[in-house]
Formats: structure tokens, sequence, C-alpha cells
């Protein structure tokens, strides 16, 4: 069975793009601007003056693959401004999708069968196809209101990347460090960006979050000064932009990895990291961590179910078929059956990562570090493992013996704290409670109309039929021990 674990899978940082068929890319059409947005470039078509037009795979970085593929057609360098938003259309009508780009140089001659074209000239009226007009008109003006409101979205207005690179350079400055005009930009949006900046040293990067991930800073900022070895050092903060400028311990993430000794190398830097906040609950929930602690976690169990009762009555589909309400009274059941063994067992909350993949884990020769902690938490720390555990029986083709050895390097640092006895019982009930606090952890579950959302309403049943299977099985091992 495969844990369905929370948050998406990150794409680690510098991956390089996977490769798919052309029928599975999706077509952006690109609006880009230069000169404050003053001109707009178009490209002539046997039709007219259209929009440039790439394609780009599904389930990769988009503002990387824009840059990327805009550079390789038509030889000029840009960056994402952000992506429109426009009335939704009616259901099964076609979809073109757009983006906003700004030219990164301002007075070159345009590409070879392009031409800029200032914003209110009436060439703009001939643009082919005709609905392109309309979507060019909303994207100016979602572009002007960024320009005039920028705390509304400082990566909306154009500009802000040459004043990135000059606050980039005042952090640097003092060490050394020169930015020699090379750039991975990753995201692209209105508030949250994520950059990879060359030096003539090493690289550093860029982050900024806006809402619901504002929470980010306070708690990155805190666990870099409880824990420095644990996270990347922090050499500027930019409070107005949510944003924050790190240094590149490694380009190579835990994902790249198929060897076990690795995973067992960074499951145990994640014991000594949980170690290390034996204490530290108080800070880290001033922090603005997530409080996940067992009690909690036991008020939530009746409300949650009752929310997924809902959700298995509306199901349309026959199979799998939907839990029953003895089920999920089995389910309720055993979740207090197995916290009240956690809770007797009297291991102490520690910091947890409910987002914990090998995307946000760097390795180097001389260490691990731990990225991107808007899912930071305090709770149990077998329920961060489990999530660990997980993605390596998936990374490294699952099998019990592999199972044992990572259970085996991370259990090895607790030992000099609790018991082998205690810590094995521990990790027999903690698979379950790990799938829970995978559901829970938002405030999705709470707020969602199944009818209107059912993709999303059938995650949750996935997720809640997995909750079964583990307590199904939590019950199996418990009574082939009393045997």
């Amino acid at each position: 069975m495969i844990l369905l674990i929370p948050g998406k899978d990150a794409i680690r940082r510098d991956q390089p793009m996977k490769r798919f068929d052309q029928s599975d890319t999706n077509t952006f059409r690109l609006i880009i601007v230069r000169r404050n947005g003053s001109e707009i470039l178009f490209t002539s078509g046997e039709s007219g003056w259209t929009l440039p037009c790439v394609q780009v795979f599904p389930r990769e970085r988009l503002a990387q693959q824009l840059t990327a593929a805009l550079n390789e057609q038509l030889g000029m360098q840009a960056y994402c401004l952000f992506l429109p938003r426009f009335t939704a259309p009616e259901r099964n009508a076609p979809r073109t999708a757009y983006a906003v780009l700004e030219s990164i140089k301002h007075n070159d001659y345009a590409p070879r069968g392009t031409c800029w074209m200032p914003r209110t000239a009436s060439g703009c009226q001939h643009i082919h196809p005709v609905e392109g007009r309309g979507t060019i008109e909303e994207s100016l003006r979602q572009l002007d209101s960024y320009i005039n409101e920028p705390n509304a979205g400082p990566f909306g207005r154009p500009g802000w990347l040459r004043e990135l690179f000059d606050w980039t350079q005042a952090q640097l400055s003092p060490l050394g460090l020169r930015v020699n005009g090379s750039f991975r930009q990753l995201n692209a949006s209105p508030t949250f960006s994520l950059i990879r900046f060359e030096t003539n040293g090493p690289a550093v990067w860029f982050k900024a979050t806006g809402e619901p991930n504002l929470h980010e800073l306070p708690i990155t900022l805190s666990l870099t000064r409880l824990f420095p070895g644990h996270l990347p050092a922090i050499l500027g903060v930019r409070p107005s932009w949510n944003a924050w400028l790190s240094e590149e311990v490694s380009n190579t993430t835990l994902d790249q990895f198929t060897e076990l000794s690795v995973w067992e190398r960074v499951t145990e830097g994640l014991a000594e990291l949980q170690i290390a906040s034996i204490g530290k609950c108080c800070p880290l929930l001033d922090a603005q961590c997530r409080d996940l602690r067992l009690p909690n976690l036991i008020d939530l169990i009746p409300p949650f179910l009752a929310r997924m009762a809902e959700f298995m009555d509306v199901q349309e589909k026959q199979s799998p078929p939907p839990l029953t309400a003895p089920a999920l009274d089995f389910i309720g059941e055993r979740l207090q059956e197995a916290i009240s063994v956690l809770q007797d067992l009297r291991l102490p909350d520690t910091l947890g990562h409910i987002d914990l993949n090998p995307g946000n884990i760097l390795v180097s020769s001389a260490r691990c570090v731990f990225l991107d902690w808007a899912e930071a938490c305090v709770s149990h720390p077998l329920i961060t493992f489990e999530y660990l555990r997980e993605y390596a029986r998936r990374s490294l083709r699952r099998n019990d013996a592999l199972g044992e050895r990572i259970a085996a390097a991370y259990l090895h640092r607790w030992q000099s704290f609790f018991s082998p006895d205690a810590l094995t019982q521990a990790l027999a009930v903690s698979p379950l409670i790990a799938v829970f606090v995978s559901a829970i952890a938002g405030k999705t579950w709470r707020s969602l109309d199944p009818v209107q959302d059912p993709e999303v309403a059938g995650y949750f049943r996935s997720l809640t039929r997995r909750m079964y299977r583990e307590a199904t099985e939590m019950v199996e091992r418990s009574e082939r021990c009393l045997n």
C-alpha cells in the first residue's frame, strides 16, 4: 500500500525537466512586455500578428519552462511576472493558457519575425485570434494594478528583478561575493518567488512567500537560529517582500540518490534534528509551527470522521465502495487506541515536517539540510519519520527489509533516551496516525463542498480508506504478538 503523503511532491530546485510525448504538453501564449509595460511583443503569422506561443510539460516548474522555451524559440531572455486571472469559462469550453513576462533587455531589436508594439497602437486591433484582444487588455489591466499597488503583488510588476539583483548584491558584498547575472526562476506568482542566483562563489537562493504561507518566513528564521546545522544559513531578509536569501548547501536533493546508505544518513539527520528540538515547543509554536500534539489530534477525530461520512454519502463511483458507518467507527476507535499507546510511552513532542519529501532535503558530503518549512509542526516525532520512510519505499522499490533498515537508522539515535521495546511499540501504531495527520493538518477537509469539488473529495476518501487498511493491519499485528 502507498501512503498518500500530504503536500505536493516537490521538484528539486534545479531538477532537469522530464520529457513527455508532445500530446502531453500544454500550450501557453506569452504576453511579453518591456519598458515598464508600455510595449508588447508580437510575432508575424499567416493570419496577422499574434502572441508568441510555447509548449510546456505538466507537473514541472512552469516559470523555468516558459523562460527556457522562449529563449530557445526566439533567442530572448525574459522572466515571468504572473499568470493572468480570467473569468472561468463555461464547463467543457476550450481554455487557452496565458502568461505575462517581462523582457530583461529593454532596448534590443525585436527577434526575427517579431515586433515590439506600443500597447495603445492600432496594430493591437489586428491580433489573431480575435479573442486574444480581450485577453491582452485584461492582462494589462492586471499588470497596471500591480504597478499602482506594488504591495499587493511585488513580483507581478515590471522591474522587480532588477531591484532584486541590487538587493541581493547588497547582502552578498560583505561576504566577498558578487552575482554574475546568471539566474534561474522557478516560481511565477505576484506574491511567491523562488530564484537561484549564481555568484563568483557558491550560488544563493531567494525565496518569498505570500498567503497562505506568510508564516514560512518566521518559521524559517526561528529554525535557522535554533538548529543552524540542519538548515541553510540565512544571508539576508526582506520583510516587505516576506522574503529571505539563503546559501546553497548543495545542488543535490535526496530524490537523486538510490543508495540506501544515503537515505539512512538522512534519516539519522532527521532524528538528530528532532532530538535537538526537545524542550523547544514554546518557541516553535511562537514561530507559527502548527500545533499537532497528541491531545489536539484526539479532539479532531470525531469531526473529521463525521465529515468523511458526508464525503462517502455523495460518492458516485461504485468502486472502490464507500466506507460504511461501522468502518468509520472502527477507524475512530483504532485512532484513539493508537494515540493512547503513544501517550503512555511518553515520547516527547518535537519539531515535525508534514511535507518532508526527498525534494525538500539537500544532501552534501558533509551534511544534509531540510527545506520548505511552511508545513512545520510540533507533534510526535514518528509522524514525520513515517512520511520519510514511505518516500524511501517508493524511491527504492519498497520491501520489508528496506523499511526495517530505515527504521533501525532512525531509532538508533533515540535509543539513548528510550528502550527498544518502547520504540518498537510506538513504531507499530504510528503509520495510522501519520495518515490521519496528513488528512487533518490543513483546513480543506472542514470547508470543502464534496459535490462541487469531487476530485479533492475523492482524495480525502482515499486517505480515509488508507486509514482503514492501516487500522486493520494494526489490529492484526497486535493479535500476532499475543499469539
